[in-house]
C-alpha cells in the first residue's frame, strides 16, 4: 500500500466554494460574528459604490492579530469543529471569513492591529487563478499604508478591517449595480438589526457593541416588541440535551391596536424580516433562524401572535445541525414531543388574547355585539338580540315590521364574510375598530335612554348595562356625557 497527497485544485475548490448559498445579508453578518467574538466595541461598515472600484470594509475595535494568527485565520478550515469553543464563540467551522467574504467578492483583504504592529494580507481570485496555487498575498508596510481605510486603525490600540473589493456577485448588470448595491445594504442594516439585536439593545451586557452603517448607527430590532406594555413574557423553562441546558422562552405580542402608531410604522417597515409566528433560535444570543415552527405546529391565524425564543450555547452545534451560514438549524428528535408542549401552552395564551383582544381574556360579564357560537368543529357569529339597542328597536315595531327585520338580521348573519375577515387579518391588515364618530356613538345610545322616557332611574340602571356592552368600551367619554346629563 502506498499514499500520495493530493491537494486540492486552489481556483476550483474556491470557485465552488463561493455557491454554498450565503445570501448578502448573511455574509456580512459572518463577519461581524468574528468582530463579536474579539470582543469588539465598535463595529463600522463602510461602502462606496464607486463605478470603477466599489467596496465594503467592516471595520471592529476587537483584540485584532498577528502576523502568524491572521495568516491562520486566512486558511480554509482554519478552526475544527471538534475543538472546545470559548464561551463567547460565534464561529463554527473555521470557514466562515473566507467562505461569506468570497461569496460575495472575488478580493479579500483583511489589515488587522495589534501590539501596535499592522499586518494585512489578501486572497485574490484571480490571483489564485493565474498561479494555479494558494497563494496568499502578503502586503509591505508600505503597502498597508496604501489600502483603504488603514487610517482608522491607527487611531485604535488594535481591530481589524475586512475588505471587499471586485464586488461580481452584487448585480449581473452594471447598469443597475447601484441601485441594486444600495437596495441589498438597506435590507442587510435590517436583517443585521435584528440578527444581533440582543448585542445591539443591552448597553450593560458585557458583549454590547455598537453597529454603524456609514456613521449611521443602526437601530435594534426586537422581534418580541418587549418595550411594549402589552407585551406578555410568558415563564421561562429549561430543557436539557446531553446535560447542556435550552432556555424556552415564549412570549405573546400585543396584537396591532395595542400598538403605539409609532410601533405599528416601523413593524410595518419590517415585513421583509420576516417577523411572525414560531421559533426564534438564539445561537449564544445571536439569532440564527426564526419565524417558522419547524412542523412542531401548524401555522394559525390565532396562534400569530406566539414567538417562543430558544437560547442555545455554541456547544451543542452538531446537535441541532447548525450550518456554516449559521442561517439554518434542526431541531433534535430527543426534545421536539417536550417542546411541542411548551409552545401549545404559550399558543394558549395566544388565541385568548386574539380571539378577546381589545379587553382581558378574563373579563366573562361583557356582552357582545356578535356572540360566537361554537357547534363542535363548526363557528358562526350571530348579533345578540339581547343587548339593549336590538331590544328598544324590536319594541318599537309593528308586528309586519319586526318580522322583515328579523329578516334582515338573519341575511346580515348568514352573509358575514368569514373569508374576507380572515384574509385582511392575515395579511396583516389594519382592521379600523372605532369606525363610528362620538356623535355617531353619543346618538345610538343617546336613542337607547331616550325610549325610557322620564324615568331617570330606569335609565341610569340602562346605563350600566351599557358599561358591560363591548362596542361602549371603546367610547367611553360617551356613556360619561349621558351620565352627567341624567345626574343634573
Amino acid at each position: 500500500m502506498r499514499e500520495i497527497k493530493l491537494t486540492p485544485f486552489a481556483p476550483n475548490l474556491v470557485e465552488s466554494t463561493r455557491s454554498i448559498g450565503y445570501s448578502f445579508e448573511t455574509a456580512m453578518a459572518d463577519i461581524i460574528d468574528n468582530s463579536i467574538s474579539n470582543l469588539a466595541s465598535r463595529v463600522d461598515v463602510l461602502f462606496d459604490d464607486n463605478e470603477e472600484n466599489p467596496y465594503i470594509a467592516i471595520i471592529d475595535d476587537g483584540t485584532g492579530m498577528s502576523a502568524k494568527t491572521l495568516q491562520q485565520a486566512m486558511r480554509y478550515g482554519s478552526t475544527s469543529t471538534l475543538e472546545e469553543r470559548a464561551e463567547n464563540d460565534l464561529g463554527r467551522f473555521g470557514l466562515g471569513l473566507k467562505m461569506a467574504s468570497m461569496s460575495q467578492c472575488r478580493k479579500l483583504t483583511v489589515i488587522s492591529k495589534q501590539r501596535n504592529k499592522i499586518n494585512a494580507v489578501c486572497w485574490d481570485l484571480d490571483h489564485i487563478h493565474k498561479t494555479s496555487e494558494w497563494s496568499l498575498i502578503v502586503y509591505s508596510d508600505d503597502q498597508i499604508k496604501q489600502l483603504k481605510h488603514y487610517d482608522k486603525l491607527e487611531n485604535y490600540k488594535s481591530g481589524t478591517i475586512v475588505l471587499w473589493e471586485k464586488l461580481d456577485r452584487i448585480s449581473e448588470s452594471e447598469i443597475h449595480f447601484s441601485k441594486e448595491f444600495n437596495q441589498k445594504l438597506d435590507f442587510a442594516d435590517r436583517h443585521l438589526g435584528l440578527v444581533f439585536h440582543r448585542y445591539l439593545e443591552n448597553k450593560l451586557s458585557n458583549n454590547y457593541f455598537e453597529l454603524y452603517f456609514n456613521n449611521r448607527l443602526v437601530e435594534p430590532i426586537d422581534p418580541f416588541i418587549t418595550t411594549n406594555k402589552a407585551t406578555q413574557p410568558l415563564e421561562e423553562e429549561t430543557i436539557f440535551i446531553n446535560k447542556v441546558p435550552i432556555q424556552i422562552k415564549p412570549f405573546i405580542i400585543p396584537y396591532k391596536s395595542k400598538l403605539s402608531a409609532e410601533e405599528r410604522s416601523v413593524q410595518n417597515s419590517y415585513n421583509d424580516l420576516n417577523l411572525k409566528q414560531g421559533l426564534y433560535i438564539y445561537r449564544n444570543k445571536r439569532l440564527i433562524v426564526w419565524g417558522k415552527w419547524f412542523h412542531l405546529l401548524r401555522d394559525s391565524e390565532l396562534n400569530r401572535l406566539a414567538r417562543v425564543r430558544i437560547d442555545l450555547p455554541n456547544s451543542i452545534d452538531d446537535v441541532w445541525t447548525i450550518d456554516v451560514k449559521k442561517s439554518n438549524a434542526t431541531i433534535p428528535s430527543s426534545i421536539k414531543d417536550t417542546l411541542k408542549n411548551i409552545i401549545i401552552r404559550a399558543v394558549g395564551r395566544s388565541e385568548k388574547v386574539y380571539r378577546y383582544r381589545g379587553r382581558k381574556a378574563n373579563q366573562t360579564s361583557y356582552e357582545h355585539i356578535w356572540n360566537r357560537i361554537s357547534n363542535r368543529d363548526n363557528i358562526q357569529y350571530v348579533i345578540n338580540r339581547d343587548i339593549p339597542m336590538f331590544k328598544a328597536l324590536e319594541n318599537s315595531l309593528t308586528d309586519e315590521q319586526s318580522r322583515l327585520f328579523e329578516s334582515f338580521i338573519n341575511s346580515v348573519e348568514d352573509g358575514f364574510p368569514y373569508t374576507g375577515v380572515y384574509y385582511d387579518l392575515a395579511k396583516d391588515r389594519n382592521i379600523e375598530e372605532n369606525s363610528l364618530s362620538l356623535e355617531e356613538a353619543y346618538d345610538m345610545a343617546k336613542n337607547v335612554i331616550d325610549s325610557f322616557g322620564d324615568n331617570v332611574e330606569a335609565k341610569l340602571q340602562q346605563l350600566e348595562v351599557f358599561q358591560k356592552i363591548d362596542i361602549f368600551q371603546k367610547y367611553p367619554s360617551v356613556l360619561t356625557m349621558i351620565e352627567e346629563e341624567l345626574n343634573k
